[in-house]
C-alpha cells in the first residue's frame, strides 16, 4: 500500500528506531510533503488533463498576444510541465473514415485516398503553442476546443508509479530524514546518560544521507522523457 504510514515504517526500520525519532511523525510527514514530494514530482509528476475552450480566452487590451487562454487549475495546484496539447478535429475531407473494403478495387481506392490525406496533412502548418507560468497558454490562432495534458505535484502517493515509489521515492525520503536528523544531532557531540556518554556519530549519518540522496537523484535523471522525438502535425 502506497501511503505515508508505509513511508514512515520504512524510514524507522532502516534507522533502527521503530518507536520514536527526534522528529515527530506529524512533522516528518509535513516536511516530506513540502520538501521531498515536490522535488520528486519535478522528475516524475502526477499526470492530469484539462479541457480548454473559448470560455477560457483572456481578452488582451495592452498589446499581449490575442490568443491567450487561462488554464482552470485547482487551488494550490501548479503546472510542472506541459506534456501535450490535443487539438479538436473539424469534419472535412481529411477526417473521413476509411471506406468499407470488399474488393481489390476498393482496397486500391482506400490506399490512394489515405496517401492523399497523408500528403495534404504533411503540408499543413504545425499547431504551435507556448506555456507561460503559472497558468497561461498562448496560441497563434483561436483553438476552439483542446485537451491539455500536464504534470503537477502528487497530492496522493497512490498516483506515483509503483516501481518509482518502491525503488526511488521511499529511499529519497529516508535520505532526507537522515540529513535532517544529523543536522539536529550536530548540535551535540554526545549525550550523557546514567549509563555513560553516548556518541551520536551524526557525521556518518549525514554522509549516508547525502550519498543516498545523490543516488536517488541520479535515478530520477535517467527516467526516460515522455517523448524521445515528438513532431506535432
Amino acid at each position: 500500500m502506497q501511503s505515508w504510514n508505509d513511508v514512515l515504517q520504512y524510514i524507522k526500520i532502516n534507522l533502527g528506531q521503530i518507536n520514536k525519532l527526534e522528529i515527530s511523525d506529524d512533522d516528518l510527514i509535513y516536511n516530506l510533503k513540502s520538501q521531498v514530494l515536490p522535488f520528486f514530482s519535478q522528475y516524475s509528476g502526477c499526470k492530469k488533463f484539462k479541457a480548454l475552450s473559448d470560455n477560457n480566452l483572456i481578452m488582451s487590451l495592452t498589446g499581449q498576444p490575442m490568443q491567450q487562454y487561462r488554464i482552470p487549475l485547482e487551488p494550490e495546484e501548479y503546472i510542472i510541465n506541459v506534456v501535450n496539447v490535443y487539438f479538436s478535429k473539424n469534419m472535412s475531407l481529411l477526417d473521413l473514415s476509411t471506406p468499407f473494403i470488399n474488393s481489390p478495387e476498393s482496397a486500391m481506392d482506400a490506399l490512394i485516398a489515405n496517401s492523399y490525406i497523408d500528403m495534404v496533412r504533411s503540408m499543413q502548418a504545425a499547431n504551435t503553442w507556448e506555456f507561460l507560468s503559472p497558468d497561461i497558454l498562448l496560441f497563434d490562432f483561436a483553438v476552439g476546443f483542446i485537451i491539455l495534458e500536464y504534470t503537477t505535484v502528487h497530492s496522493d502517493l497512490k498516483t506515483i508509479d509503483p516501481d518509482k515509489y518502491q525503488l526511488i521515492f521511499k529511499k529519497l525520503c529516508l535520505a532526507n530524514v537522515k540529513i535532517w536528523i544529523s543536522a539536529n544531532r550536530s548540535k551535540f557531540e554526545n549525550l550523557t546518560t546514567p549509563f555513560g556518554a553516548i556518541t551520536l556519530n551524526w557525521e556518518a549519518m549525514k554522509a549516508e544521507g547525502v550519498q543516498e540522496k545523490e543516488e536517488c537523484t541520479q535515478l530520477l535523471n535517467i527516467i526516460p522523457p515522455e517523448f524521445l522525438i515528438h513532431i506535432d502535425v
